[in-house]
C-alpha cells in the first residue's frame, strides 16, 4: 500500500490522505496496519479483519464497513464522518473519545472488552447491540436507544443515561451505572445486585 500527501486550507482536509491500492476490499485480513492523524476517505470493506492496528486521530471519510472485525486495535481520537457500519464487531480494543453520532445512521456495531471512555452515542439507535465486558468511564448514552442490548459486566462509571431507552437490556454484572428511572426507560430491563440498588438513588430514601 502507498501513502501519499495532499494538503489544503481546511483543517480536517490538512490531514495526510492514505491511499489504499483499492477502492473496495473483500474478505482481506490487515495486521498492523498504521495509519495515525492521516484521512482515509470512500473505502469499502466487506467481511474484512483488522488486526493489531494503530488509528489513532484518523478520519474515516465517507467509508463502509460490512461484517468486518476489530480485534486489539487502538482507535482513540478517530473520527467517523459519514461512514457506515454494518455487524461490525469491536473486540480487546482501545477506542476513547469517539464521537460515533458522526457515522452514518443507523449503526450495527457491538464491542466486547473494549475501552470506551469518553465515547459519544447521543441519541443514536444501538437497539440489540452488544457492550459486554468493556470500560466505558464518561460516556454519553444520553437520549440513545438501548432496548435489548447486551451491557453485561461492563463498568460505567459517570456515564450519563439521561433520556436513554434501556427497555429488556441486560445490565446483568455492569457497575457504577447512575440510571434515574424517572427520567430512563428501564421496562424488564436487567439489573444485578448490589449494583441494582443505585436504581434508588433517585428517590431519596434510606435502605437499611
Amino acid at each position: 500500500m502507498e501513502k501519499d500527501e495532499i494538503r489544503s486550507g481546511n483543517e480536517q482536509d490538512s490531514k495526510n490522505i492514505f491511499l489504499f491500492e483499492k477502492d473496495f476490499y473483500e474478505e482481506t485480513k490487515f495486521e498492523k496496519l498504521n495509519i495515525t492523524d492521516s484521512k482515509v476517505v470512500k473505502i469499502e470493506f466487506y467481511n474484512c479483519s483488522f488486526v493489531s492496528c494503530l488509528f489513532t486521530k484518523t478520519i474515516f471519510e465517507n467509508c463502509v464497513f460490512e461484517k468486518c472485525t476489530f480485534t486489539n486495535c487502538d482507535l482513540s481520537v478517530v473520527k467517523f464522518s459519514g461512514s457506515a457500519f454494518i455487524d461490525v464487531g469491536f473486540s480487546e480494543s482501545k477506542m476513547l473519545g469517539i464521537d460515533w453520532a458522526l457515522a452514518q445512521k443507523p449503526i450495527s456495531v457491538n464491542f466486547d472488552k473494549c475501552l470506551l471512555n469518553d465515547s459519544i452515542f447521543y441519541r443514536m439507535d444501538l437497539r440489540s447491540s452488544q457492550i459486554k465486558k468493556c470500560v466505558a468511564h464518561n460516556a454519553d448514552f444520553e437520549e440513545a436507544n438501548l432496548s435489548k442490548s447486551e451491557c453485561c459486566q461492563t463498568d460505567f462509571l459517570n456515564s450519563k443515561f439521561n433520556g436513554a431507552n434501556l427497555s429488556f437490556s441486560d445490565f446483568a454484572g455492569a457497575i457504577n451505572y447512575s440510571i434515574n428511572p424517572n427520567n430512563t426507560k428501564i421496562k424488564k430491563a436487567k439489573f444485578s445486585l448490589p449494583e441494582a440498588v443505585s436504581l434508588l438513588d433517585a428517590w431519596d430514601i434510606i435502605i437499611e
